[in-house]
């Protein structure tokens, strides 16, 4: 298995497979005898891979399809924990485990051939746990020329307005559609996502800054 890694500070990493949520964002598999997680050190830099050693892994052959692509009761058959660790500027001294991003994924057959698909996103920070979600409309709101961006034909205005620039997200179907004038009133109206129709639980306001020239 090879992971092409862009890591901004020193960290290790850390390969769990059928590995289950524990306290405090730490994780352990649930089959502890098919392999011994090792903490493998990176140091900061764009392009990386990691390639793990022959033998190091656990043999996939063992299990289902069903059981590597539906994870059942939140065990993941694959889980990458990179975690922060002090630069050589520190003076390389041990420091609480405060900085973490952890990705947990499943194991699909496409053509023969085994898959990674990422399914979850965690951030570990200081304590605090933070699960990351994509929002559906964010790159066309920062993009001049976007009038087939993506799936939803959306431009970087509201489309209620059709004037504003959208800057509110509707949750729990995370799409960036409104300006946040057009969101209130519509929470007064229909309380429905005007992409896919699904009621508003909240809305979440985000300015999105375009790249400098």
């Amino acid at each position: 298995m090879t992971i092409f890694i862009l890591i901004f500070v020193y960290c290790s990493l850390v390969i769990h497979y059928f590995a289950k949520e524990g306290k405090d964002c730490n994780f352990s598999s649930v089959y502890p005898d098919l392999q011994t997680p090792t903490k493998i050190p990176f140091q900061k830099g764009l392009a990386q891979n990691y390639v793990q050693p022959s033998g190091s892994g656990i043999d996939l052959g063992f299990f289902s399809l069903d059981e590597l692509s539906n994870p059942s009761e939140e065990v993941y058959p694959l889980v990458v924990y990179a975690e922060a660790s002090p630069s050589p500027e520190e003076g390389g001294q041990t420091v609480n485990p405060t900085r973490a991003q952890i990705t947990l994924a499943v194991i699909e057959k496409h053509n023969d051939d085994l898959q990674v698909k990422v399914v979850k996103q965690i951030l570990w920070i200081n304590g605090v746990r933070y699960e990351l979600k994509e929002i559906y409309g964010i790159v066309n709101s920062t993009e001049a020329d976007v009038p087939d961006a993506d799936d939803d034909g959306m431009g970087k205005e509201c489309v209620i307005c059709l004037t504003e620039p959208r800057d509110t997200a509707v949750f729990p179907c995370r799409h960036l559609c409104m300006c946040s004038e057009c969101a209130q009133a519509l929470r007064l109206q229909s309380n429905k996502c005007p992409i896919c129709r699904q009621p508003v639980e909240k809305l979440m306001e985000i300015k999105v800054r375009s790249a400098e020239p």
